[in-house]
């Protein structure tokens, strides 16, 4: 986990603030000088993480992806190919909501992370809600989790679901 950089300041990310992150973790690729990724880079990512990781279940959509594993919908990691704001440049962009499942699922994410941080020779920015990266204490983690009390919202899926429901558009006007 040393390419990762635990930061809270996510007015560095590429296309600006995004606000912190709350239940779990939000990660963007650092870009800077031949640190960018393309869309055969991202897809050969997802194809590196299926073949290490074995996730159960992967929706692939181009330049965004959900990677679920143990046929659990609250261990689901969420990659994504963004363009930078005013450049011809893209960076890997993801997410995973690990407070709704457990403190071994935030770790395994972190791993995950990492290894895509390894493959592609990049470090990424990761705003961890549980400041795992800053204190590296299981006890503080499992603390945060367990005290961590979830919003009430219709739906869990509702990003997934708004993505699908773009991508079957997008498909029936072509």
């Amino acid at each position: 986990m040393k390419n990762l950089i635990f930061s809270q300041d996510n007015s560095i990310q590429p296309n600006g603030a995004i606000g912190i992150q709350k239940c779990g973790i939000i990660f963007w690729q650092k870009t800077g000088f031949l640190r960018h990724c393309n869309e055969l880079g991202f897809q050969s990512i997802i194809t590196l993480i299926n073949k290490k990781f074995l996730p159960t279940n992967i929706q692939n959509y181009g330049d965004t992806c959900f990677i679920q594993f143990d046929n659990d919908d609250n261990k689901i990691i969420f990659l994504s190919l963004k363009k930078e704001r005013n450049s011809n440049h893209y960076f890997i962009y993801g997410e995973s909501h690990t407070v709704y499942a457990n403190a071994e699922f935030h770790l395994f994410s972190l791993d995950v992370v990492s290894y895509i941080s390894k493959q592609i020779g990049c470090k990424f920015y990761v705003d961890d809600a549980t400041k795992f990266l800053e204190h590296h204490s299981v006890d503080k983690l499992q603390e945060y989790i367990a005290n961590f009390v979830i919003p009430n919202f219709e739906s869990p899926d509702l990003l997934r679901q708004a993505i699908i429901n773009k991508q079957n558009q997008i498909n029936e006007e072509n």
